[in-house]
């Protein structure tokens, strides 16, 4: 019988180092677990542990992914580049011997709801996907952006603060969250806080508008976008669907 266990894990990608943390529930010996790869913000100090720990007291293991130039993996950060490192770690989740690869899915919290739906778009086999507070190309806060990129970037290792306002604007451009939740087709939950002072409740009202079904919005009256102050009632709505999705 094997224990649960969490714990750093390292691999490499495009010659980068990467860091992550994953998470085996406890059981038999060859035994499959359903997964979850988890994909944090921008620049990422909310990594969503409370949800990842009741899911592995849950028998769903994870592998919470750190993007490149963020809390111990190399390189620089780019928004950009954000949804081939998520495909990167979950090739990496898939081929631990614990993990069930029919059985996976993708958690994604700001700029990680964003890269999280991305990411879906380009791998049919996720079984669902749950963002919170996504990012989206209605959130461009205009003039405020580059204020916004400067505050928080120093947290992480990037080239240029200019050059990383630009990237920004440049995934924004990319394939439009919109048409890939348009185009899903698998269980997708969308949750967001009607106060949320950093990215519109309308991003993820919009989402869901797109999506085919099985689909849930779930619009939290008065949380903000770091849902500090509910973090157990978004522990349990989030960790409750994944395993019902799963």
């Amino acid at each position: 019988m094997l224990e649960m266990r969490s714990g750093s894990e390292v691999f490499q990608y495009d010659g980068v180092k990467m860091v992550g943390v994953m998470n085996r529930p406890a059981g038999r010996e060859g035994r499959r677990f359903p997964a979850v790869l988890f994909l944090h913000g921008f620049p990422g100090a909310e990594k969503n542990v409370d949800i990842q720990r009741a899911l592995l007291a849950r028998g769903v293991a994870s592998f919470a992914l750190h993007f490149q130039g963020a809390w111990g993996s190399e390189g620089f950060y780019r928004f950009t580049t954000l949804p081939a490192q998520a495909r990167a770690g979950l090739r990496f989740l898939l081929k631990q011997p614990f993990v069930d690869p029919e059985r996976v899915g993708i958690f994604g919290f700001s700029m990680g709801g964003w890269a999280a739906l991305q990411t879906a778009g380009l791998e049919p086999g996720l079984k669902c996907v749950a963002a919170v507070a996504p990012v989206g190309g209605q959130a461009v806060p205009g003039a405020q952006l580059k204020t916004f990129i400067t505050r928080l970037r120093p947290a992480l290792r990037v080239e240029h603060e200019t050059a990383l306002y630009i990237d920004f604007i440049k995934g924004m451009k990319m394939r439009r969250t919109s048409d890939i939740a348009a185009g899903l087709g698998r269980p997708l939950l969308l949750v967001h806080g009607s106060a949320d002072q950093t990215v519109p409740a309308a991003v993820s009202e919009s989402l869901y508008k797109a999506a085919k079904a099985p689909k849930r919005l779930v619009r939290a009256e008065g949380a903000r976008h770091d849902f500090l102050d509910r973090r157990p009632w978004l522990t349990r709505l989030v960790s409750n669907w994944l395993v019902k999705n799963l």
